[in-house]
């Protein structure tokens, strides 16, 4: 759900402001800060695949809630 002062994060599904997703010197991210904080986490620990299962254990609990 996006409008114009926000939209849901693509891993938490959770809403945030538009300012949210400005990170990296880039703006309108599909993740929020704290979940692309994690993502990178999971990903140093294990690549790639860590971040998937990262990304999709966190989207399953959201949308079966």
């Amino acid at each position: 759900m996006n409008n114009a002062n926000g939209k849901a994060c693509l891993i938490c599904g959770k809403w945030h402001r538009l300012e949210e997703y400005t990170y990296g010197n880039r703006a309108n991210r599909s993740y929020c800060k704290k979940c692309n904080k994690e993502e990178q986490a999971a990903y140093r620990k294990g690549g790639a695949s860590a971040a998937r299962e990262y990304r999709e254990n966190k989207r399953s609990r959201w949308k079966s809630a």
